[in-house]
């Protein structure tokens, strides 16, 4: 369906457990050695934030979101408390042509790096390095240059996702003590 660009709650997602993941196909010979095949080039990151939800006003702030975004239907932004600024060297960019570029977090450890294309740029917390800027599509993390070749940028993100359910599961739990158990976020490729 759509993708609504607005973020989930961070007074409920602070705290989420979770984080990216992939999918790798083992096999196992007879003598001990292993074939790996990685089906994804980049994660996928999934998120439980049940534990947010502890009282009546929460709980409210909650439906309102599940209903509008009506369930796994509609994606939205959601900050990863673990990872969602680029520094230093991190932001970099990805060539699309001469004029527009992708904005990409680079991980790195032991000379091995990962380029990681962020898609949802927070408004008013990106700064780019080198040439002129003409615009930032805080909807891509496109950037358009007037002139010039960006090399660097910092700032936030966040990552698009939606609910892993279509039924919510709140209860009662004791007197103004409310909860809903696993409630799962997983990110989407947009």
């Amino acid at each position: 369906m759509a993708f609504i660009e607005t973020r989930f709650p961070t007074d409920i997602s602070r705290g989420a457990t979770g984080g990216p993941g992939f999918t790798t196909d083992v096999i196992t010979v007879n003598s001990g050695f292993e074939q790996r095949n990685a089906n994804w080039q980049d994660a996928r990151c999934a998120f439980d934030v049940s534990h947010g939800v502890k009282s009546q006003a929460k709980l409210n702030i909650l439906i309102a979101f599940f209903r509008v975004m009506k369930g796994r239907a509609n994606g939205f932004r959601f900050r990863d408390e673990s990872d969602y600024t680029a520094s230093g060297s991190e932001g970099i960019f990805a060539a699309i042509d001469a004029t527009h570029f992708q904005m990409t977090k680079r991980y790195t450890t032991a000379g091995n790096n990962h380029d990681r294309e962020i898609t949802k740029p927070v408004t008013g917390t990106v700064a780019v390095t080198g040439g002129t800027v003409a615009s930032i599509d805080y909807t891509t993390g496109i950037v358009t240059m007037t002139t010039g070749t960006p090399t660097s940028w910092t700032g936030e993100f966040d990552v698009p996702c939606r609910f892993d359910i279509d039924q919510m599961k709140a209860s009662i739990d004791f007197y103004q003590t409310y909860s809903w158990g696993g409630i799962p976020v997983v990110e989407i490729r947009v």
